[in-house]
């Protein structure tokens, strides 16, 4: 499985950029003239329209070695949503994509925006336990893990990601805490944990997987999306343009199915 390269520090695309979302319909007209419109369910995908300016030469041929690997439009390709956040059921930790093992979790607490959205999450075992989501993006991509944490008293929490991890402190005062950077080189999964120790309890909300070096503004999700593991350049002709010595710019446009 190949995926779409990152540029900079860790990032998918350079602002500005579009992206659409369409959806499909097949319609039959009766005799009667009555029309009989219904959704076609496999037939949606979103395009991508993505502008880069200053690109250093190993990026240029990162994103060239890519189209060319792809034959133009006819392989298929990863492509990670820059905007979304790809972990599915954010406020419900007991939802399809989570791994609880023996932790407890309740739901209606309350949260740093004013709600009672957060959930309290207990371990109620001897030894460490974690809440594991694993999803299908590159060990080689950069992504930045985070989550909004408070405990009654002063403790730490592990954030995890493969085989790194890194300790926050917690307290009664709402903090995001995060891991960011790579996974396992080569690996087409990764797997991020919250991990509690022994007997400990926290409150958790907005926990977050983005494409990027740091967190941005918290997105709220149901199932897990962002993930287009079917996506197509656009064109059968990419044009890099060398701007200076070392740089250059370049127009993108993709086609994921959904």
């Amino acid at each position: 499985m190949s995926f779409y390269p990152q540029i900079g520090s860790g990032v998918v695309t350079q602002f500005p950029f579009q992206r659409q979302r369409q959806w499909r319909a097949i319609t039959t007209q009766l005799e009667s003239g009555e029309l009989i419109s219904l959704p076609d369910a496999a037939g949606g995908q979103m395009t991508w329209s993505l502008q880069y300016r200053d690109l250093t030469t190993a990026e240029a041929q990162a994103v060239s070695g890519m189209f060319s690997a792809s034959q133009g439009q006819f392989g298929s390709f990863t492509f990670i949503d820059p905007l979304a956040n790809l972990l599915g059921w954010s406020e419900n930790l007991a939802g399809a994509g989570w791994q609880a093992n023996e932790l407890s979790i309740s739901s209606g607490a309350s949260d740093p925006l004013g709600t009672q959205r957060a959930s309290t999450v207990s371990n109620p075992t001897a030894g460490s336990l974690q809440l594991t989501q694993t999803l299908g993006i590159s060990g080689d991509y950069v992504a930045c893990f985070s989550a909004y944490v408070r405990a009654s008293a002063a403790a730490t929490v592990t954030m995890h990601r493969d085989g790194q991890q890194t300790a926050a402190a917690v307290g009664p005062n709402w903090a995001r805490v995060l891991i960011s950077g790579t996974g396992t080189a080569g690996a087409v999964q990764s797997t991020f944990s919250l991990i509690l120790a022994a007997g400990q309890s926290v409150n958790v909300f907005g926990l977050q997987l983005e494409a990027q070096p740091w967190p941005s503004v918290y997105k709220p999700t149901s199932a897990a999306a962002g993930i287009y593991e079917e996506t197509y350049f656009a064109d059968d002709e990419l044009t890099i343009t060398s701007t200076s010595l070392g740089f250059s710019r370049a127009s993108v446009n993709l086609i994921s199915r959904i």
